[in-house]
């Protein structure tokens, strides 16, 4: 007998070889699965990339522009009121070296290979050079020599508002760890999902996992979701003799594609046909209500 299978993804006849002796519907992850899939894998990823950069560098980077930019800030401030007192070059010179940059000491707040307790940048401690810079910049907004200092370091001239505290450069740590689990189980549902199928022949329907439910032990069918979202719920008999549950998703196996044979509603349909136990639709009334739900979410 020849072999009548749909097959999303697939080319015809590639299961033939398996299957060549019942008539098989065959349902396939489909595109608009996949498609979400990925997308929520390379979100939660680019997430996790950016959420441990901030930790690891970003956040560490800010507390060195920041601290140093308040140095020159504070260089300014106290040239401007050692001129007024009649300064010398020696004076300011001493008086410059002998100071600390401030930097917070613990550890994780600075990039790595910064000395917490590094003095000021040269360009501040030469008296001749900074008094000219100090001079040129008395009308400008930015600290004498920043702009140079800053170009030179690979920064931006525009300096953080604030430090970053070591819980907050943490926090990006552990929401870091958060993200790198949702990318995980990403990635493992949608190989899982992706090597699954859904299928039916003329005696039995093939859950995604792998279990053989044949039609004589289905006992309820709940279609009230399938119009809407594709879901039906089978209830069968187990092996032990209690109920079970498995469900038929459309919209993630087969789909309900015209042009492609629309093989979600085929199987469906199959199952149907060879089911003779309770099912459960929806009501007049019950679709009444969901509509409305509907367009209430719509709405939110």
């Amino acid at each position: 007998m020849r072999v009548a299978s749909v097959v999303v993804g697939f080319p015809p006849g590639a299961f033939e070889g398996i299957m060549s002796d019942q008539n098989t519907i065959i349902c396939l992850p489909t595109k608009w699965f996949l498609w979400r899939a990925v997308a929520m894998l390379v979100l939660f990823g680019v997430f996790t990339v950016l959420f441990f950069r901030d930790w690891k560098v970003g956040y560490p980077k800010k507390n060195l522009v920041f601290h140093t930019h308040a140095v020159f800030e504070a260089a300014r401030k106290a040239f401007a009121e050692g001129e007024k007192e009649g300064q010398t070059a020696a004076d300011w010179e001493a008086y410059a070296k002998a100071q600390k940059m401030g930097f917070p000491e613990e550890e994780g707040t600075l990039p790595k290979g910064v000395d917490p307790g590094a003095g000021w940048p040269d360009v501040l401690v030469d008296y001749e050079s900074y008094r000219a810079a100090h001079e040129e910049g008395l009308n400008k907004k930015v600290a004498p020599m920043w702009l140079d200092y800053s170009n030179a370091q690979g920064w931006s001239s525009e300096a953080p508002d604030a430090a970053m505290s070591k819980e907050k450069i943490d926090q990006q740590l552990y929401v870091g760890c958060g993200t790198a689990v949702l990318t995980l189980l990403a990635g493992f549902y949608l190989i899982r999902t992706g090597r699954r199928s859904m299928r039916v022949d003329d005696e039995a329907y093939y859950a995604p996992g792998g279990r053989r439910i044949p039609f004589g032990q289905i006992r309820r069918i709940d279609t009230r979701k399938w119009a809407a979202k594709g879901l039906a719920y089978l209830y069968y008999e187990g092996e032990g003799g209690g109920t079970e549950k498995t469900k038929v998703d459309g919209m993630v196996y087969g789909q309900f594609k015209e042009e492609e044979g629309a093989p979600a509603e085929q199987l469906y349909q199959r199952i149907l046909k060879n089911f003779s136990g309770e099912l459960v639709e929806l009501e007049a009334e019950e679709e009444e209500e969901e509509a409305v739900a509907e367009v209430e979410e719509s709405k939110d």
